[in-house]
């Protein structure tokens, strides 16, 4: 079965790091008219790992990038993002949680 996102925003207030690779950091940079340095200085922290760069949370903890529950970097999320729910999943994700119920069926 495909994951349908049913847009609850539940994975992107998850706590944690979303991990940023150079492909990312151009991608997003690109799609918000933005140099990559300008981009790192806004939106990205060194993450606790101390090797690689991650988005930062917004004040209530949600990915910056949340607004109500629209991604507004969708189309070129993070490679992490990408991989959800196939490589990681949350609580709370009404479509992981449907597509779990089928997988049973």
């Amino acid at each position: 079965m495909d994951f349908v996102c049913q847009q609850c925003g539940t994975c992107c207030r998850w706590s944690g790091h979303v991990l940023l690779t150079a492909s990312d950091i151009a991608a997003i940079s690109t799609h918000l008219g933005l140099s990559e340095n300008d981009f790192i200085d806004r939106y990205a922290a060194l993450a606790s790992n101390r090797s690689q760069l991650t988005l930062q949370d917004a004040p209530d903890g949600a990915c910056i990038f949340l607004d109500a529950q629209q991604c507004r970097i969708y189309p070129v999320r993070p490679s992490q993002c990408r991989t959800f729910p196939s490589q990681w999943q949350v609580e709370g994700c009404p479509a992981s949680f449907q597509d779990k119920q089928r997988s049973r069926t």
